[in-house]
């Protein structure tokens, strides 16, 4: 029987690709495709599949992290493959902490994205070589005691340069302002930032934003 996957991007030339890379395989079978996160969401209520290929980042889905966050609380046993061009290994780590198996960088050979599956489903983990040799890169250069963020200071960093305040980021959160604002200002000190414009210069640049 074949591997039952839906496939969420809002590119529809990557969803093409992914389509044709992964029906090629003669074993997957692609049973739905979204181009938002509300449209992923709804589409996971009404159609079972085995294995989920998702972008990080879409429309309609909020911050990437909330997102896998989301499917992973509804559909706890379904396996989750990443689709990214995130080069930012904190980032990276974290939607594999919590709850992506497998993470596809967008600019590798899509016949990647097949591999993935077919690990998924059996739980094993999958990692691009390129987003494997970004891993190995952050370890060579993090020096002892070098400053790390937590995935919490990540997620409040992420959602502050997108635009959002202090209070609108600690409702969707579900956490409390006081305790938002502190994760924003241990993240600066960690980083050695002191303004909010240079804290959205390094997002940009690391690959937060």
């Amino acid at each position: 029987m074949a591997l039952r996957t839906i496939l969420a991007d809002d590119h529809p030339v990557v969803l093409m690709g992914a389509r044709a890379a992964l029906e090629a395989t003669g074993d997957i079978e692609v049973v739905g495709e979204a181009t938002s996160g509300e449209a992923l969401l709804e589409l996971l209520a009404s159609c079972p599949c085995d294995v989920l290929v998702t972008d990080f980042s879409m429309p309609g889905g909020g911050d990437g992290l909330l997102l896998i966050d989301a499917i992973h609380r509804r559909f706890p046993r379904l396996p989750i493959v990443v689709l990214t061009m995130v080069n930012n290994s904190a980032v990276l780590q974290t939607m594999r902490a919590r709850g992506a198996i497998g993470l596809c960088d967008k600019r590798a050979p899509l016949l990647e994205v097949a591999v993935a599956v077919r690990h998924a489903i059996i739980g094993l983990p999958f990692v691009s070589e390129t987003i494997q040799r970004q891993f190995a890169e952050a370890c060579l250069t993090d020096r002892p005691g070098h400053a790390r963020l937590s995935a919490r200071e990540i997620e409040v960093v992420r959602l502050y340069v997108g635009g959002l305040s202090i209070s609108a980021i600690a409702e969707r959160l579900s956490r409390s302002v006081k305790t938002v604002s502190r994760q924003k200002r241990d993240a600066m000190q960690k980083l050695g930032i002191d303004h909010d414009s240079r804290l959205s210069e390094y997002a940009r640049e690391h690959g937060l934003a």
